[in-house]
């Protein structure tokens, strides 16, 4: 009887050992798969943020409505990049409606954040007006008044 229990207190203890064993092989290998899936799995799924689109109008020097001077550079959002080549060449002609817009704004309304948000809305509206009777398919998503410096 007494050999009987030396054989289960032995025989206990490789199971005990072996149930361990088990439990580390299990932990490491589901550590090793959520490593890999993590770091190794289809990287493509990620969306890339579109970048924005500029085109620089250089400055012009336009006329308020009550006759003050001011100099003002834009920038225009567009869509797509092949929009930038298929506007270049009608810069002088938005820099023509710059000059038309500013005339319906005053000083006052030049120095007001409201006034140089109405600015931009309205530059915006003419470019694509001009866009529309051009037949051109790109169009002004945004306006953004890069600098506006009123002259004495």
């Amino acid at each position: 009887m007494a050999l009987a229990k030396d054989l289960d207190s032995s025989h206990s203890g490789i199971s005990d050992w072996l149930l361990e064993l088990a439990i580390g092989i299990t932990v490491l290998a589901l550590g090793i798969g959520v490593w890999a899936y993590t770091h190794l799995s289809d990287q493509t799924v990620e969306q890339a943020k579109p970048t924005p689109v500029w085109l620089t109008v250089p400055k012009v020097m336009a006329q308020t409505a009550d006759g003050r001077m001011f100099n003002v550079k834009l920038n225009l959002r567009l869509g797509k990049q092949k929009d930038v080549s298929v506007m270049e060449p009608h810069i002088p002609a938005f820099k023509t409606l710059v000059q038309e817009a500013s005339t319906q704004m005053s000083r006052d309304d030049m120095k007001d954040a409201d006034g140089l948000v109405r600015f931009g809305k309205t530059v915006k509206t003419s470019l694509n007006g001009y866009l529309q009777a051009q037949d051109v398919q790109a169009r002004v998503k945004d306006v953004a008044l890069d600098e506006i410096m009123l002259l004495p």
